[in-house]
C-alpha cells in the first residue's frame, strides 16, 4: 500500500474538570480496533536504548478511509448524544470538534444540517493539535464572551486505533 498523507500538526496541551452535577448531559465512547487505516510500526530499531539499525519512526496512515471513519463517527456519536440527552443535534448551541481536518469538519456539518458558525474552529492557526484540539478550542469559545448561559455545547473527536468519542454539557 502507498501511503499519501501530509499531517499538519501544531502543538499544544489542555486538560477540562467537569464538576459533578446536572450540566454533563451524555457522552460516548467508540472503538473499532487495528491497525489498517492508521499505525506507527515498530521494529527494534525504534528503540531508543537499541543502538543498531535505527529505523526513523513513521506514522502511516490511509488518509481516505480515515476521513472517511471521522465524518461517519462524529455524525454518528453527535446523534447519539443527542438522542441520549433528549435533544436534537440542531439544538446544539457551540459544537467543539477535534482539529484534524477543516473539510472533515465541513462534511460532517453539512451532513448533520447545522450551520459551521456553530462549530468551534482553529485549525487554521493552530494547525492538528491532536488530542489538544478540543480544549484548546474550548478555552478559546469560553474566553470570547459567545458563551450564555444554558447553551448546550457538544464536544467530540477522532483517533488511533480507530477510536471517536463525543460528550455534550450545558453551559
Amino acid at each position: 500500500m502507498r501511503w499519501r498523507t501530509c499531517v499538519i500538526f501544531g502543538d499544544g496541551s489542555g486538560a477540562f474538570v467537569i464538576g459533578k452535577g446536572d450540566n454533563y448531559l451524555a457522552s460516548h465512547l467508540h472503538t473499532q480496533g487495528g491497525d489498517s487505516v492508521l499505525s506507527i510500526p515498530l521494529s527494534k530499531g525504534n528503540s531508543p536504548f537499541y543502538e543498531k539499525d535505527v529505523e526513523p519512526l513513521a506514522v502511516h496512515m490511509s488518509g481516505q478511509e480515515t476521513f472517511k471513519f471521522a465524518v461517519k463517527q462524529i455524525n454518528a456519536d453527535l446523534k447519539l448524544i443527542a438522542e441520549q440527552a433528549g435533544v436534537a443535534v440542531t439544538d446544539f448551541d457551540w459544537i467543539v470538534p477535534h482539529q484534524a481536518n477543516y473539510r472533515i469538519i465541513e462534511l460532517a456539518a453539512r451532513r448533520l444540517g447545522i450551520p459551521i458558525e456553530k462549530f468551534v474552529l482553529n485549525l487554521d492557526r493552530f494547525g492538528n493539535t491532536s488530542s489538544a484540539s478540543v480544549p484548546i478550542s474550548f478555552d478559546e469559545l469560553a474566553r470570547s464572551g459567545k458563551l450564555k448561559k444554558g447553551d448546550l455545547i457538544a464536544m467530540c473527536a477522532f483517533g488511533g486505533g480507530l477510536s471517536s468519542a463525543a460528550c455534550l454539557i450545558r453551559w
